[in-house]
Protein backbone atom coordinates (compact mmCIF):
# COMPACT_ATOMS: atom_id res chain seq x y z
CA UNK A 1 0.00 0.00 0.00
CA UNK A 2 1.58 2.96 -1.00
CA UNK A 3 1.62 6.45 1.52
CA UNK A 4 2.44 9.69 0.26
CA UNK A 5 3.92 13.09 1.46
CA UNK A 6 1.54 16.22 0.95
CA UNK A 7 4.13 17.16 -1.98
CA UNK A 8 3.64 14.08 -3.02
CA UNK A 9 0.03 14.24 -3.15
CA UNK A 10 0.27 17.44 -4.51
CA UNK A 11 1.92 15.73 -7.97
CA UNK A 12 -0.54 13.06 -8.03
CA UNK A 13 -3.64 15.47 -8.51
CA UNK A 14 -1.34 17.84 -11.05
CA UNK A 15 -0.81 14.59 -12.91
CA UNK A 16 -4.16 13.42 -12.72
CA UNK A 17 -5.78 16.89 -13.84
CA UNK A 18 -3.28 17.13 -16.71
CA UNK A 19 -4.25 13.65 -17.97
CA UNK A 20 -8.13 14.71 -17.56
CA UNK A 21 -9.48 13.47 -14.39
CA UNK A 22 -9.90 17.55 -13.18
CA UNK A 23 -9.05 19.18 -9.86
CA UNK A 24 -13.42 19.58 -9.87
CA UNK A 25 -13.92 15.96 -10.97
CA UNK A 26 -11.44 15.40 -7.85
CA UNK A 27 -12.78 16.91 -5.52
CA UNK A 28 -16.23 15.72 -6.74
CA UNK A 29 -15.58 12.09 -5.97
CA UNK A 30 -13.92 13.04 -2.82
CA UNK A 31 -17.26 14.60 -1.72
CA UNK A 32 -18.89 11.52 -2.55
CA UNK A 33 -17.06 8.89 -0.78
CA UNK A 34 -17.26 11.40 2.46
CA UNK A 35 -20.78 11.47 2.20
CA UNK A 36 -21.20 7.73 1.85
CA UNK A 37 -19.01 7.58 5.22
CA UNK A 38 -21.53 9.94 6.87
CA UNK A 39 -24.16 7.72 5.71
CA UNK A 40 -22.45 4.30 6.82
CA UNK A 41 -22.25 5.71 10.54
CA UNK A 42 -25.78 6.73 10.33
CA UNK A 43 -26.86 3.50 9.33
CA UNK A 44 -24.38 1.43 12.53
CA UNK A 45 -26.13 4.33 14.51
CA UNK A 46 -29.44 3.85 13.45
CA UNK A 47 -29.04 -0.13 14.19
CA UNK A 48 -28.42 0.26 17.90
CA UNK A 49 -31.04 2.84 17.97
CA UNK A 50 -33.65 3.47 15.80
CA UNK A 51 -35.19 6.63 17.53
CA UNK A 52 -31.60 8.56 16.94
CA UNK A 53 -32.11 12.19 15.64
CA UNK A 54 -28.78 13.08 14.09
CA UNK A 55 -27.14 16.70 13.23
CA UNK A 56 -24.34 16.69 11.39
CA UNK A 57 -22.34 20.02 10.99
CA UNK A 58 -19.63 20.47 8.31
CA UNK A 59 -16.48 22.80 9.97
CA UNK A 60 -15.05 24.07 7.06
CA UNK A 61 -12.33 26.46 5.94
CA UNK A 62 -11.56 28.46 2.46
CA UNK A 63 -9.53 26.26 0.47
CA UNK A 64 -10.15 22.94 -1.12
CA UNK A 65 -10.70 21.10 1.91
CA UNK A 66 -13.78 23.33 2.66
CA UNK A 67 -15.12 22.23 -1.54
CA UNK A 68 -14.84 18.73 -0.54
CA UNK A 69 -17.21 19.15 2.52
CA UNK A 70 -19.59 21.10 0.22
CA UNK A 71 -20.04 18.52 -2.44
CA UNK A 72 -20.50 16.04 0.67
CA UNK A 73 -23.04 18.01 1.84
CA UNK A 74 -24.98 18.36 -1.66
CA UNK A 75 -25.09 14.47 -1.51
CA UNK A 76 -26.51 14.15 1.79
CA UNK A 77 -29.16 16.47 0.66
CA UNK A 78 -30.06 14.11 -2.81
CA UNK A 79 -30.43 11.40 -0.41
CA UNK A 80 -32.70 13.06 1.92
CA UNK A 81 -30.15 13.88 5.01
CA UNK A 82 -30.05 17.28 6.23
CA UNK A 83 -27.07 19.10 7.38
CA UNK A 84 -25.32 22.45 8.28
CA UNK A 85 -22.32 23.83 7.08
CA UNK A 86 -20.09 27.03 8.75
CA UNK A 87 -17.26 28.84 7.10
CA UNK A 88 -14.94 29.11 10.03
CA UNK A 89 -11.93 30.74 8.00
CA UNK A 90 -14.61 33.58 5.71
CA UNK A 91 -16.00 32.38 2.42
CA UNK A 92 -14.15 30.03 0.20
CA UNK A 93 -10.72 31.37 -2.06
CA UNK A 94 -10.65 28.60 -4.39
CA UNK A 95 -12.32 28.55 -7.45
CA UNK A 96 -13.04 24.43 -7.45
CA UNK A 97 -14.31 25.54 -3.81
CA UNK A 98 -16.46 28.85 -4.10
CA UNK A 99 -18.02 26.73 -7.49
CA UNK A 100 -19.33 23.96 -5.20
CA UNK A 101 -20.34 26.14 -2.34
CA UNK A 102 -22.68 27.50 -4.89
CA UNK A 103 -24.25 24.45 -5.22
CA UNK A 104 -25.60 23.81 -1.50
CA UNK A 105 -28.58 26.48 -1.92
CA UNK A 106 -30.65 23.67 0.09
CA UNK A 107 -27.80 23.08 3.21
CA UNK A 108 -28.25 25.22 5.82
CA UNK A 109 -25.06 27.83 6.22
CA UNK A 110 -24.75 28.38 9.85
CA UNK A 111 -22.32 31.94 9.50
CA UNK A 112 -22.72 33.23 13.43
CA UNK A 113 -19.69 32.09 15.83
CA UNK A 114 -22.39 31.80 18.67
CA UNK A 115 -25.36 30.24 16.86
CA UNK A 116 -22.68 27.31 16.20
CA UNK A 117 -21.44 26.71 19.51
CA UNK A 118 -25.05 26.99 20.74
CA UNK A 119 -25.72 24.38 18.30
CA UNK A 120 -22.92 21.83 18.87
CA UNK A 121 -23.61 22.14 23.09
CA UNK A 122 -26.99 20.77 22.55
CA UNK A 123 -27.10 17.01 24.22
CA UNK A 124 -30.54 16.39 23.11
CA UNK A 125 -29.12 14.61 19.45
CA UNK A 126 -26.79 12.24 18.34
CA UNK A 127 -24.24 15.03 16.21
CA UNK A 128 -21.81 14.52 13.55
CA UNK A 129 -18.96 16.68 13.19
CA UNK A 130 -17.01 16.92 9.99
CA UNK A 131 -13.48 18.76 10.30
CA UNK A 132 -13.22 19.83 6.70
CA UNK A 133 -10.96 23.33 7.98
CA UNK A 134 -7.23 22.37 6.94
CA UNK A 135 -6.61 19.37 4.69
CA UNK A 136 -2.93 17.95 4.18
CA UNK A 137 -1.14 20.73 3.31
CA UNK A 138 -1.18 22.13 6.56
CA UNK A 139 2.10 22.67 9.08
CA UNK A 140 1.62 25.41 11.91
CA UNK A 141 -0.67 26.76 14.70
CA UNK A 142 -4.35 26.71 14.53
CA UNK A 143 -5.72 30.02 14.10
CA UNK A 144 -7.42 30.50 18.10
CA UNK A 145 -11.40 30.93 16.66
CA UNK A 146 -11.24 27.47 15.23
CA UNK A 147 -9.08 25.84 18.83
CA UNK A 148 -12.17 27.99 20.52
CA UNK A 149 -14.63 25.83 18.43
CA UNK A 150 -12.76 22.50 18.38
CA UNK A 151 -12.41 23.10 21.85
CA UNK A 152 -16.60 22.51 22.38
CA UNK A 153 -15.78 19.18 20.42
CA UNK A 154 -13.26 17.92 22.05
CA UNK A 155 -13.97 14.28 24.36
CA UNK A 156 -13.69 15.46 27.87
CA UNK A 157 -12.51 12.75 30.36
CA UNK A 158 -13.04 12.20 33.92
CA UNK A 159 -10.69 10.19 35.89
CA UNK A 160 -10.49 7.79 32.27
CA UNK A 161 -14.08 7.95 31.59
CA UNK A 162 -15.14 10.34 28.91
CA UNK A 163 -17.82 12.66 29.59
CA UNK A 164 -19.94 15.44 27.49
CA UNK A 165 -19.75 14.09 24.14
CA UNK A 166 -22.49 12.71 22.29
CA UNK A 167 -21.04 13.03 18.99
CA UNK A 168 -18.94 11.42 16.30
CA UNK A 169 -15.94 13.34 14.75
CA UNK A 170 -15.21 12.67 10.90
CA UNK A 171 -12.27 14.20 9.77
CA UNK A 172 -11.77 15.06 5.72
CA UNK A 173 -8.85 14.28 4.64
CA UNK A 174 -6.81 14.52 8.08
CA UNK A 175 -8.06 16.00 11.19
CA UNK A 176 -7.37 19.92 11.05
CA UNK A 177 -4.02 21.43 12.75
CA UNK A 178 -2.20 17.65 11.85
CA UNK A 179 1.01 18.09 9.87
CA UNK A 180 0.97 15.01 7.21
CA UNK A 181 4.80 15.69 6.72
CA UNK A 182 6.15 14.86 10.33
CA UNK A 183 2.75 13.80 12.16
CA UNK A 184 3.36 16.58 14.43
CA UNK A 185 -0.11 18.28 16.02
CA UNK A 186 -1.04 21.67 16.65
CA UNK A 187 -2.19 23.12 19.94
CA UNK A 188 -6.00 22.21 19.85
CA UNK A 189 -6.18 19.44 17.15
CA UNK A 190 -9.63 17.56 16.94
CA UNK A 191 -9.18 14.23 17.94
CA UNK A 192 -11.31 12.45 14.98
CA UNK A 193 -13.36 8.82 15.26
CA UNK A 194 -12.97 8.68 11.54
CA UNK A 195 -10.25 9.95 8.90
CA UNK A 196 -11.46 9.72 5.27
CA UNK A 197 -8.28 10.27 3.65
CA UNK A 198 -8.65 11.43 -0.47
CA UNK A 199 -6.49 9.25 -2.97
CA UNK A 200 -3.47 7.67 -0.79
CA UNK A 201 -2.79 8.07 3.26
CA UNK A 202 -0.19 10.38 4.15
CA UNK A 203 2.94 10.08 5.84
CA UNK A 204 1.94 11.94 8.70
CA UNK A 205 -0.93 9.47 9.55
CA UNK A 206 1.54 7.03 10.35
CA UNK A 207 3.21 8.56 13.27
CA UNK A 208 2.76 10.34 16.39
CA UNK A 209 0.87 11.76 18.06
CA UNK A 210 -1.05 12.48 14.48
CA UNK A 211 -1.98 8.80 14.07
CA UNK A 212 -3.95 8.84 17.54
CA UNK A 213 -5.87 11.36 16.33
CA UNK A 214 -7.26 10.41 12.90
CA UNK A 215 -9.09 7.35 14.90
CA UNK A 216 -9.78 4.67 12.11
CA UNK A 217 -8.45 5.69 8.92
CA UNK A 218 -10.39 5.07 5.69
CA UNK A 219 -8.71 5.67 2.26
CA UNK A 220 -11.18 6.66 -0.02
CA UNK A 221 -10.32 6.19 -4.11
CA UNK A 222 -11.25 9.46 -6.11
CA UNK A 223 -9.81 8.36 -8.97
CA UNK A 224 -5.94 8.74 -9.16
CA UNK A 225 -4.12 6.31 -10.65
CA UNK A 226 -0.67 4.51 -8.84
CA UNK A 227 1.39 4.42 -11.90
CA UNK A 228 1.96 8.01 -11.53
CA UNK A 229 4.12 7.77 -8.47
CA UNK A 230 6.45 6.35 -11.12
CA UNK A 231 8.16 9.15 -11.06
CA UNK A 232 8.75 9.90 -7.27
CA UNK A 233 12.22 10.20 -6.22
CA UNK A 234 11.26 7.45 -3.38
CA UNK A 235 8.37 5.22 -2.88
CA UNK A 236 6.94 5.31 0.75
CA UNK A 237 4.89 1.59 1.27
CA UNK A 238 3.37 0.02 4.19
CA UNK A 239 4.10 -3.08 5.50
CA UNK A 240 1.89 -5.78 5.50
CA UNK A 241 1.19 -9.44 6.00
CA UNK A 242 0.00 -10.66 2.24
CA UNK A 243 2.99 -9.32 1.04
CA UNK A 244 5.33 -10.37 3.41
CA UNK A 245 4.55 -14.01 3.61
CA UNK A 246 5.94 -14.36 0.26
CA UNK A 247 9.95 -13.18 1.50
CA UNK A 248 10.16 -16.57 3.31
CA UNK A 249 10.73 -19.28 1.55
CA UNK A 250 9.00 -22.82 1.81
CA UNK A 251 11.61 -25.11 3.25
CA UNK A 252 12.17 -27.71 0.75
CA UNK A 253 11.98 -31.69 2.21
CA UNK A 254 15.49 -32.31 1.60
CA UNK A 255 16.90 -29.12 3.11
CA UNK A 256 19.06 -28.91 6.16
CA UNK A 257 20.99 -26.72 8.33
CA UNK A 258 23.01 -25.01 6.08
CA UNK A 259 20.81 -23.88 3.90
CA UNK A 260 19.45 -21.75 6.28
CA UNK A 261 22.15 -19.49 6.95
CA UNK A 262 24.58 -18.86 9.57
CA UNK A 263 24.79 -16.15 11.68
CA UNK A 264 27.78 -14.64 14.16
CA UNK A 265 26.60 -12.27 16.67
CA UNK A 266 29.00 -10.32 17.72
CA UNK A 267 27.16 -8.75 21.55
CA UNK A 268 26.80 -8.58 25.46
CA UNK A 269 29.22 -7.99 28.13
CA UNK A 270 30.04 -8.89 31.73
CA UNK A 271 27.47 -6.00 32.62
CA UNK A 272 25.24 -6.59 29.81
CA UNK A 273 24.43 -10.05 29.27
CA UNK A 274 21.04 -10.34 28.85
CA UNK A 275 21.34 -8.19 25.48
CA UNK A 276 23.09 -10.73 24.09
CA UNK A 277 20.90 -13.52 25.36
CA UNK A 278 17.43 -11.74 24.28
CA UNK A 279 18.92 -10.76 20.39
CA UNK A 280 20.41 -14.86 20.71
CA UNK A 281 17.35 -16.23 21.23
CA UNK A 282 15.15 -14.02 19.08
CA UNK A 283 17.70 -15.10 15.67
CA UNK A 284 17.37 -18.58 17.15
CA UNK A 285 13.51 -18.39 16.78
CA UNK A 286 13.42 -16.72 13.36
CA UNK A 287 14.76 -19.56 11.58
CA UNK A 288 18.60 -19.47 11.08
CA UNK A 289 20.30 -23.03 10.31
CA UNK A 290 23.91 -22.18 12.35
CA UNK A 291 24.03 -19.88 15.68
CA UNK A 292 27.66 -18.74 16.81
CA UNK A 293 27.55 -16.24 19.76
CA UNK A 294 30.99 -14.42 20.44
CA UNK A 295 30.91 -12.78 23.91
CA UNK A 296 33.01 -12.72 26.72
CA UNK A 297 33.82 -15.81 28.67
CA UNK A 298 32.37 -14.63 31.88
CA UNK A 299 28.60 -14.97 30.55
CA UNK A 300 29.07 -17.89 28.27
CA UNK A 301 27.84 -20.63 31.29
CA UNK A 302 24.59 -18.66 31.24
CA UNK A 303 24.09 -18.26 27.05
CA UNK A 304 24.97 -22.28 26.97
CA UNK A 305 21.96 -23.15 29.51
CA UNK A 306 19.50 -20.58 27.70
CA UNK A 307 20.99 -21.93 24.07
CA UNK A 308 22.02 -25.25 23.88
CA UNK A 309 21.76 -25.23 20.02
CA UNK A 310 24.30 -22.29 19.86
CA UNK A 311 27.87 -22.56 19.25
CA UNK A 312 29.98 -20.39 21.68
CA UNK A 313 33.08 -18.36 20.58
CA UNK A 314 33.90 -17.51 24.38
CA UNK A 315 36.06 -13.98 24.36
CA UNK A 316 38.77 -12.21 26.32
CA UNK A 317 37.46 -9.28 28.36
CA UNK A 318 39.20 -5.84 29.30
CA UNK A 319 39.49 -4.27 32.54
CA UNK A 320 36.06 -3.11 32.23
CA UNK A 321 34.14 -6.53 31.48
CA UNK A 322 33.70 -5.33 27.72
CA UNK A 323 35.09 -7.62 24.87
CA UNK A 324 38.58 -6.73 24.52
CA UNK A 325 39.80 -5.40 20.93
CA UNK A 326 42.51 -8.28 20.93
CA UNK A 327 39.86 -11.06 19.94
CA UNK A 328 39.77 -9.18 16.95
CA UNK A 329 41.27 -11.97 14.98
CA UNK A 330 39.26 -14.68 16.70
CA UNK A 331 36.04 -12.97 15.72
CA UNK A 332 37.09 -12.43 12.04
CA UNK A 333 38.09 -16.13 11.74
CA UNK A 334 34.61 -16.52 13.37
CA UNK A 335 33.13 -14.75 10.78
CA UNK A 336 34.86 -16.25 7.85
CA UNK A 337 31.30 -19.21 7.36
CA UNK A 338 28.72 -16.50 8.40
CA UNK A 339 26.22 -15.27 5.92
CA UNK A 340 25.23 -12.24 8.45
CA UNK A 341 26.65 -10.46 11.56
CA UNK A 342 25.09 -9.08 14.11
CA UNK A 343 27.27 -6.14 16.27
CA UNK A 344 26.10 -4.39 18.95
CA UNK A 345 23.61 -5.46 21.88
CA UNK A 346 25.25 -4.92 25.15
CA UNK A 347 28.44 -4.28 24.02
CA UNK A 348 29.31 -1.26 26.32
CA UNK A 349 31.31 1.94 24.51
CA UNK A 350 34.99 1.95 25.78
CA UNK A 351 38.04 2.91 23.26
CA UNK A 352 38.75 -0.81 22.68
CA UNK A 353 34.97 -1.42 21.98
CA UNK A 354 34.97 0.90 19.39
CA UNK A 355 38.27 0.10 18.16
CA UNK A 356 36.94 -3.45 17.43
CA UNK A 357 33.71 -2.61 16.04
CA UNK A 358 35.58 0.04 13.22
CA UNK A 359 37.90 -2.49 12.52
CA UNK A 360 35.61 -5.13 12.20
CA UNK A 361 33.53 -3.13 10.08
CA UNK A 362 36.06 -2.20 7.28
CA UNK A 363 36.89 -6.11 7.16
CA UNK A 364 33.93 -8.31 7.15
CA UNK A 365 32.24 -9.58 3.86
CA UNK A 366 29.09 -10.02 4.88
CA UNK A 367 25.92 -8.09 5.39
CA UNK A 368 26.17 -6.15 9.13
CA UNK A 369 23.49 -5.84 11.58
CA UNK A 370 24.51 -2.79 13.62
CA UNK A 371 22.44 -2.04 16.66
CA UNK A 372 22.53 -0.31 19.88
CA UNK A 373 26.46 0.13 21.12
CA UNK A 374 27.60 -1.09 17.81
CA UNK A 375 26.36 2.53 16.51
CA UNK A 376 27.54 4.23 19.37
CA UNK A 377 30.43 2.92 18.99
CA UNK A 378 31.29 4.79 15.46
CA UNK A 379 28.98 8.26 16.25
CA UNK A 380 32.41 9.88 16.66
CA UNK A 381 33.58 8.39 13.17
CA UNK A 382 30.43 7.51 10.90
CA UNK A 383 32.26 8.01 7.80
CA UNK A 384 33.95 4.31 8.21
CA UNK A 385 30.47 3.26 6.98
CA UNK A 386 31.50 4.23 3.31
CA UNK A 387 34.60 1.47 3.59
CA UNK A 388 31.46 -1.58 4.61
CA UNK A 389 32.10 -3.99 2.05
CA UNK A 390 28.70 -5.55 1.65
CA UNK A 391 25.17 -4.25 3.13
CA UNK A 392 24.96 -2.64 6.58
CA UNK A 393 21.54 -2.33 8.27
CA UNK A 394 21.38 0.36 11.45
CA UNK A 395 18.97 -0.06 13.63
CA UNK A 396 18.90 2.85 15.84
CA UNK A 397 16.28 4.63 18.13
CA UNK A 398 16.02 8.42 17.94
CA UNK A 399 19.16 8.72 20.44
CA UNK A 400 21.03 6.99 18.32
CA UNK A 401 19.76 8.34 15.50
CA UNK A 402 20.68 11.57 16.44
CA UNK A 403 24.22 10.69 17.86
CA UNK A 404 24.66 9.66 14.63
CA UNK A 405 23.96 12.50 11.96
CA UNK A 406 24.43 15.59 14.46
CA UNK A 407 20.94 16.18 15.59
CA UNK A 408 19.15 16.59 19.09
CA UNK A 409 16.43 13.24 19.65
CA UNK A 410 13.76 15.71 19.51
CA UNK A 411 15.00 16.48 15.63
CA UNK A 412 15.04 13.36 14.90
CA UNK A 413 11.23 12.73 15.91
CA UNK A 414 10.42 16.33 13.73
CA UNK A 415 11.24 14.93 10.85
CA UNK A 416 12.06 10.95 10.87
CA UNK A 417 10.97 10.70 7.67
CA UNK A 418 13.90 12.86 5.92
CA UNK A 419 16.53 12.15 8.71
CA UNK A 420 16.27 8.40 7.77
CA UNK A 421 16.16 9.04 3.61
CA UNK A 422 18.74 11.45 3.86
CA UNK A 423 21.39 9.13 5.74
CA UNK A 424 20.38 6.19 4.02
CA UNK A 425 20.74 8.15 0.37
CA UNK A 426 24.19 9.62 2.11
CA UNK A 427 25.48 6.59 3.43
CA UNK A 428 24.50 3.96 1.49
CA UNK A 429 23.22 1.96 4.05
CA UNK A 430 20.02 0.83 5.33
CA UNK A 431 18.40 2.84 8.57
CA UNK A 432 15.58 1.00 10.39
CA UNK A 433 14.21 4.24 12.86
CA UNK A 434 13.00 2.20 15.44
CA UNK A 435 9.79 4.38 17.28
CA UNK A 436 6.09 3.90 16.86
CA UNK A 437 5.51 4.05 13.03
CA UNK A 438 9.14 2.86 12.49
CA UNK A 439 10.95 3.97 9.63
CA UNK A 440 12.53 1.17 6.97
CA UNK A 441 14.92 3.77 4.26
CA UNK A 442 16.98 2.41 1.69
CA UNK A 443 17.70 5.00 -0.32
CA UNK A 444 14.67 5.34 -3.20
CA UNK A 445 12.63 3.32 -0.73
CA UNK A 446 10.52 3.61 2.69
CA UNK A 447 8.88 1.61 4.51
CA UNK A 448 6.78 2.15 7.49
CA UNK A 449 6.12 -0.53 9.80
CA UNK A 450 2.21 -0.06 12.20
CA UNK A 451 2.39 -3.58 13.67
CA UNK A 452 3.69 -3.18 17.94
CA UNK A 453 2.53 -0.92 20.54
CA UNK A 454 3.50 0.74 23.89
CA UNK A 455 4.07 -1.75 26.14
CA UNK A 456 7.31 -2.79 23.88
CA UNK A 457 8.69 0.32 24.98
CA UNK A 458 10.95 -1.44 27.24
CA UNK A 459 14.64 -2.27 27.63
CA UNK A 460 15.40 -5.69 25.62
CA UNK A 461 12.81 -4.84 22.95
CA UNK A 462 15.29 -3.78 20.33
CA UNK A 463 17.60 -6.30 21.03
CA UNK A 464 14.82 -8.84 20.12
CA UNK A 465 14.30 -7.02 16.71
CA UNK A 466 18.04 -6.80 16.09
CA UNK A 467 18.22 -10.95 16.29
CA UNK A 468 15.26 -11.35 14.41
CA UNK A 469 16.38 -8.98 11.57
CA UNK A 470 20.00 -10.26 11.68
CA UNK A 471 18.20 -13.67 11.59
CA UNK A 472 16.39 -13.37 8.54
CA UNK A 473 19.52 -11.73 6.90
CA UNK A 474 21.28 -14.92 7.35
CA UNK A 475 19.16 -16.55 5.60
CA UNK A 476 19.88 -15.26 2.63
CA UNK A 477 16.49 -12.44 2.65
CA UNK A 478 17.27 -9.34 1.09
CA UNK A 479 19.11 -7.15 3.33
CA UNK A 480 15.73 -4.32 3.11
CA UNK A 481 13.63 -7.18 3.22
CA UNK A 482 15.10 -8.53 6.11
CA UNK A 483 14.32 -5.23 8.21
CA UNK A 484 10.47 -4.95 7.31
CA UNK A 485 9.58 -8.25 7.71
CA UNK A 486 11.99 -8.39 10.77
CA UNK A 487 10.08 -5.30 12.02
CA UNK A 488 6.50 -6.49 11.25
CA UNK A 489 7.24 -9.66 12.97
CA UNK A 490 8.89 -8.26 15.88
CA UNK A 491 5.76 -5.76 16.45
CA UNK A 492 3.17 -8.79 15.43
CA UNK A 493 5.02 -10.62 18.28
CA UNK A 494 5.01 -7.47 21.00
CA UNK A 495 0.95 -7.22 19.83
CA UNK A 496 0.68 -10.74 20.85
CA UNK A 497 2.48 -10.51 24.08
CA UNK A 498 0.04 -7.31 24.58
CA UNK A 499 -2.58 -9.21 24.33
CA UNK A 500 -1.65 -12.12 26.56
CA UNK A 501 0.03 -10.48 29.33
CA UNK A 502 -0.86 -6.72 28.87
CA UNK A 503 1.39 -3.96 27.76
CA UNK A 504 1.69 -3.29 31.75
CA UNK A 505 3.35 -6.24 32.61
CA UNK A 506 4.72 -7.72 29.45
CA UNK A 507 8.55 -7.89 28.73
CA UNK A 508 10.94 -8.39 26.27
CA UNK A 509 11.30 -11.72 26.54
CA UNK A 510 7.56 -12.29 26.41
CA UNK A 511 7.87 -11.03 22.37
CA UNK A 512 10.49 -13.53 22.02
CA UNK A 513 7.72 -16.14 23.20
CA UNK A 514 5.17 -15.76 20.86
CA UNK A 515 7.52 -15.29 17.69
CA UNK A 516 6.66 -18.94 16.62
CA UNK A 517 2.96 -17.55 16.16
CA UNK A 518 3.62 -14.74 14.79
CA UNK A 519 5.49 -16.46 11.98
CA UNK A 520 2.62 -18.91 11.77
CA UNK A 521 0.20 -16.39 11.58
CA UNK A 522 2.04 -14.51 8.75
CA UNK A 523 3.08 -17.69 6.89
CA UNK A 524 -0.53 -18.69 6.69
CA UNK A 525 -2.13 -15.80 6.54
Amino acid sequence: MIIVTPEQMKYLEAEADRNGNTYEMLMEKAGERLAEKIISIINIEKNKDKNHIFDIIFLCGNGNNAGDCFVAARYLKQYGIDSAVTLLCGEPKTEIAKLNFSRINQVEIIYDENILLNRISKHNQCQIIVDGVFGTGFHGELPEHVRRIFDVCQIKKYCGHEIGRQFTVIAADVPSGGDCRNGKISEGTLKADYTVTFGFEKFGMTQYPLKEYCGQISCADIGIRQEYTENFDYIIRRANSFELKYIISPKKSDSHKGNYGRLLIVCGSEKMPGACIMAAEAAARSGVGLLQIATVKAITPVIASRLPEAMLEPLESDENGFISVNNYDKIINAAEKATAVLIGCGLGVADGTRELVKKLLKNLNCPIILDADGINCISDSIDIIRQVKSSIILTPHPAEMGRICGKSATEVQSDRLNTALNFSNEYNAIVVLKGAGTVIAEKNNVYVNQTGNPGMGKGGSGDVLSGITASLAAQGISAVNSCVLGTFIHGMAGDMAAENKSMQSMTAIDIISELPEAFKNIMSD
